[in-house]
């Protein structure tokens, strides 16, 4: 099953950090924090999440109970639930009002315990909505894919599954958020004069008409937001444009693939904070595993390691194995593609996505199970393999 998808709203940020603190287990997966703002009902309503937590010390002011109402209206089959520092019975009554699902305590209440209230108020809801017959919404999800050093192929990964998730029939945006040397426009041979800068720069603003308008529409059917062409103008994006630009395009789109730098700066990290899942792709070299290594400890600082997913990409028999990557990380790997350089340089002259210019390759087969399979996690429904993969290994990853 996939995991509850939570967002925490709150105006204090020191409680944002202990609301995420008292969220445990690996059954939840935090997509986001905000305040009781327009920005937070905007991220909120294009982020689909299963349960909206609202945290407030002290009284409730009225503005947070017509706020959540409001916002309730707006993300049909989204919960909410307050939690507060002082818990009375006319508080529960007054929240039940406008239309919160629970109140839980602030202090005096374990992580388990607290963890276990909400998944309990989410598995109720979950059976009204299937006695009433409700539909649920297909929420978008934002795919990062990273490599902490340069040459893994994260590039080639990322332009692959996107193609391969464009020809089951989704909507893909796929950004290039290497801003400063970004190519997913060379590898695919596309001559185009616009980028995320001439986006952020025109009067127009970020709207959904300019983003579609800016992109350019590749022939596998995947929308393409470009990377600048020139490194200097990557200091003209910033955290806001990016997370501005994500929370606009999701009601639009099934699946945001996003191409990231292999470094950690104030861009890459929001985008990583509003990705559902990170992929890391590496190699099986001793150079990858200690750069792995390392990213996983700042994913996890920065409160992302659930998200995780690991690639081994170019993979060739060597010193350092697939299983050594598995023992350290304590977690099976989603893909291992073989090393196949002929395929990718020859995808990369013809400019096309690998999946695309050499079909029959190993590499295109196993980018294209990746494909398949991060469909049949989102979806539910398992993928015919060749190989009839175990149910049981294909759905392993989603328990970080």
């Amino acid at each position: 099953m996939e995991r509850i998808n939570l967002l925490v709203l709150s105006d204090d940020l020191d409680l944002r950090i202990e609301i995420k603190n008292l969220i445990t287990g690996d059954g939840f997966a935090i997509s986001g924090y905000s305040g009781f703002t327009p920005e937070g009902k905007t991220k909120t309503v294009n982020k689909f999440p299963e349960v909206v937590m609202c945290a407030v010390r002290g009284e409730v002011p009225d503005s947070v109970f017509n706020f959540v109402q409001d916002l309730l209206s707006a993300a049909r089959g989204t919960i909410a639930v307050l939690a507060n520092d002082n818990i009375s019975v006319d508080l529960v009554n007054k929240a039940a009002q406008y239309g919160f699902r629970k109140v839980l305590p602030i202090d005096g209440i374990s992580p388990e315990e607290f963890s276990q209230n909400v998944a309990t108020v989410f598995k109720l809801e979950q059976q009204r909505v299937l006695d009433t017959n409700e539909g649920k919404k297909v929420r978008c999800k934002a795919l990062g894919f990273f490599g902490g050093k340069g040459g893994t192929g994260k590039t080639t990964v990322a332009i692959g599954v996107a193609a391969q998730l464009a020809k089951a029939g989704k909507r893909v945006m796929l950004l290039d958020l290497d801003l400063q040397f970004g190519d997913v426009a060379m590898a695919l041979d596309l001559d185009t004069k616009n980028s995320i800068v001439d986006l952020i720069q025109d009067r127009g603003g970020l709207t959904i008409e300019n983003i579609n308008s800016f992109a350019v529409e590749h022939s596998t059917g995947v929308s393409i937001l470009c990377a600048p062409k020139s490194p200097e103008f990557a200091e003209f994006v910033n955290p806001g444009h990016v997370e501005k630009i994500i929370d606009i395009i999701r009601p639009y789109y099934e699946y945001i693939i996003i191409d990231l730098p292999a470094a950690f700066n104030d861009t890459s990290i929001m985008a990583c904070e509003n990705c559902e899942e990170i992929y890391l792709v590496y190699n099986n070299d001793m150079l990858s595993l200690n750069n792995a290594k390392v990213c996983w400890c700042i994913l996890e600082q920065l409160h992302q390691r659930e998200k995780i997913r690991f690639v081994i990409n170019k993979a060739e028999k060597g010193l350092v194995r697939t299983e050594d990557f598995e023992e350290m990380f304590h977690t099976k790997m989603f893909a291992v593609v073989p090393a196949d350089y002929a395929a990718a340089v020859a995808s990369i002259n013809k400019g096309q996505a690998v999946t695309v210019a050499q079909p029959k390759s190993e590499i295109s087969k196993k980018i294209s199970g990746m494909a398949e399979d991060i469909i049949a996690i989102h979806t539910g429904v398992e993928r015919i393999d060749d190989k009839k993969e175990s149910k049981k290994t294909l759905f392993k990853f989603n328990k970080h």
